[in-house]
Order: structure tokens, then C-alpha cells, then sequence
């Protein structure tokens, strides 16, 4: 099941349709006429939230920052007239994109929902595992936690709470384990996981099927997190936000709470980009609606001067079109955005920050 990897506050239909031809109504369908409203969604500049006041943690001493580690998100406007459609078409901020990308078909609004929020949850995790990694903290998974099953799942023997502890009889103690597992297997392959839930253990046999955007990649449908008995409570209240994308940001948070540095020294610092459990960076959809959300900041908070971009969304984020001038700072790990941060802490940027200004005419209009 394919989706736009956005980090995302919906925030519902923001205009009625309105009144005029079939198209302008949505009467068509999107397979007969994909170029019309109802086709569509808007990506636009979402809120900003510090996360170190999102982030509450127990069992360890917790010290206190004295700037700002910022995720960012992207608003979806579900619902788009003919004028909205047009004008989200041809404005540098807002971006239409088709409406199968966030919303699939034979998906319904609850199911995404509950899909991204379980990619929030496995965000979290993945995030505390890497920043305590970072700090040193041994932890040691105990299997593989199945935090969602999708629709199109090859098996309805696998539900929300089951450990998968073995594949073929060998031990996992991470969901990394269990993907590469499966995905070094081809479609059509038999599989047996070793599980566990509240009533004891069982086997699982699956019949491999196809990715729906790989048809030789193996899949089984399920979203995995790791079942870890942490040695920190770690908890991150991120409210109606949801999906992968504030991992980067999360991490940060973490070690800067729980180490003794002061990385932010004050400053102001934006973000965005997956994280692994290596510590790795991924590219992430709305870059620039998240650049503009950071500068912008609705709530009336300090507007960011620096932005962690993931090295994929590099060439991108350079033609945002800023209304104040932030340092655009490319990171490929998390070891490379803590040094980031060291630096700006510093007072200097770091060798590959490239400074975004306000054209002249947006400068003119301020």
C-alpha cells in the first residue's frame, strides 16, 4: 500500500465546493477526468511544536534546554473548490497533490488515520532506540511488535499485539530482523513465524504475497515496531499528529534532554526526516510547506533560524521560497545532525549550511 510519506495535520474541508458544472461538483470520476478538484488535496505550511515541551521522560535525570528542537508538519486540505484547486496550482507554498496518494482507494479516512498514527507510535520508538543508542544505554529488543494490520494483509492469523519472536526458527529481537527477513525472500515463498501474545506462543505460517509498488518485493502486510523493555521512559505527547517524519526531531529531543550538553544554546532550531534504528536519515514529502511552517510559526513563537533537511529532500528544499532567512543545514544521520546542532550551539554554521533569503519582491512586501 503506497502513501505519501508526509507528515501531516488534517485539518478537514476549509471551503464547500462550489456551485457550477459537474467537474467543480466532483461528479466526475477521478479515472475518467483526473485534472479536476475532486481529484485533488493541498499541501500547505503547517504548525511548528517545540518538542522538548512535548517530551516527558522517567528514570533518568532530565536537564533543561534553552532553545527550541521544532517538528514541523504539513495542514491537508481535504476538500478543494474549482478557485482553491487553481490557485493551489500556481502558488510557490501550496501544493495540490492527487488524493489516492494520502487517501488510497478503499481506504476510508479512519483507516489512514489509524495507519499514520501507527507510524507516529513506531516513529517514537525508533527514535528513543537511536537516541539511546547515542547515549550509550544498552538496550536489547525482545521481538518484533505488530502495531497494525493493513487491508490487504496475506494472513488474518497476525493482530494488533502480537510478538513475532522467530522467522523460520530464527530468533528476532527487532522489527529490522523480521523485514529483512521477509524481504529476502521472493513472492509466493512460505514463511513461519514464531509468536506470542497474552495466552502463550504459536506458529504462523504465511504465504508470501507482492508489494503493490514492487511485485518482486515480499510482503506481508503488517507494521511493525520493536517490544522493547526500555531502561528510560521515554513518552512524546504529539496529540492529532501523525506518521514517520519527526523521527529525526524526536532523537534530537531525546539526547538533548538526557545529555548533559546544551546543544541548541538558545537557538531556535527546525526539522524533519525518518530515522532508523541506525541512526539513518530519510527524505520525507512537503519539504517546503515544513521550511515555510517553520519560519512562519502561527503560534506566535520565535521563528526558526536553522532547518535540518534529510540529504534527499536536499534539492528541493533549496527552492523554497522563504519570506525570512534560515540557514539550511543537509543531514544524513543523526551523528551529523547532533554535530549540527553542536555547531550552531557554537555560534557558527556548519561547512555545508547554505542561507535562504526572501526574494527582493517578498522582501518589498514585508
Amino acid at each position: 500500500m503506497r502513501r505519501l510519506a508526509v507528515f501531516v495535520v488534517v485539518v478537514g474541508a476549509v471551503v464547500a465546493l462550489t456551485t457550477g458544472g459537474a467537474i467543480a461538483r466532483g461528479l466526475v470520476p477521478c479515472e475518467v477526468l483526473a485534472a479536476q478538484p475532486a481529484c485533488y488535496v493541498a499541501l500547505r505550511p503547517g504548525p511548528a511544536e517545540d518538542v522538548l515541551q512535548l517530551l516527558e521522560v522517567r528514570g533518568a535525570r532530565a536537564y533543561t534546554a534553552t532553545g527550541e528542537l521544532l517538528l514541523t508538519t504539513v495542514a491537508v486540505d481535504e476538500e478543494l473548490g474549482l478557485t482553491e484547486w487553481l490557485r493551489a496550482n500556481v502558488s510557490a507554498g501550496i501544493e495540490p497533490v492527487p488524493r489516492e496518494q494520502l487517501f488510497p482507494a478503499g481506504s476510508d479516512r479512519d483507516e489512514v488515520a489509524e495507519y499514520n498514527a501507527a507510524l507516529m507510535a513506531d516513529s517514537q520508538l525508533t527514535a528513543t532506540l537511536a537516541a539511546l543508542d547515542e547515549l550509550g544505554y544498552d538496550v536489547t529488543g525482545e521481538g518484533a511488535l505488530v502495531t497494525a494490520v493493513v487491508e490487504d494483509a496475506v494472513t488474518d492469523e497476525l493482530v494488533v499485539g502480537d510478538v513475532i519472536t522467530a522467522v523460520d526458527g530464527r530468533p528476532v529481537t527487532d522489527n529490522a530482523a523480521v523485514v529483512a527477513a521477509v524481504q529476502a525472500r521472493s513472492p509466493g515463498d512460505r514463511l513461519t513465524l514464531q509468536v506470542r501474545d497474552g495466552a502463550g506462543e504459536r506458529d504462523v505460517e504465511v504465504v508470501l504475497g507482492a508489494a503493490a509498488d514492487d511485485a518482486e518485493r515480499a510482503y506481508v502486510g503488517v507494521l511493525l515496531s520493536t517490544e522493547l523493555d526500555l531502561p528510560v521512559d521515554v513518552s512524546i505527547d504529539a496529540g492529532i499528529i501523525g506518521g514517520p517524519s519527526a523521527g529525526l526531531m524526536f532523537a534530537l529531543s531525546i539526547v538533548e534532554v538526557l545529555g548533559p550538553d546544551d546543544l541548541t544554546h538558545g537557538a531556535v532550531v527546525a526539522g524533519t526526516g525518518t530515522l532508523d534504528r541506525d541512526g539513518a536519515v530519510g527524505a520525507i514529502g512537503g519539504i517546503r510547506q515544513k521550511m515555510l511552517g517553520a519560519t512562519l510559526r502561527e503560534d506566535g513563537g520565535r521563528p526558526a533560524s536553522v532547518f535540518l533537511v534529510p540529504r534527499g529532500n536536499l534539492d528541493e528544499a533549496l527552492g523554497t521560497p522563504v519570506e525570512r532567512e534560515i540557514h539550511l543545514v543537509p543531514v544524513g544521520t543523526l551523528d551529523e545532525a547532533i554535530a549540527a546542532l553542536a555547531a550552531v550551539g557554537e555560534g557558527r554554521l556548519p561547512e555545508e549550511a547554505t542561507t535562504l533569503t526572501p526574494s527582493p519582491r517578498r522582501a518589498a512586501a514585508e
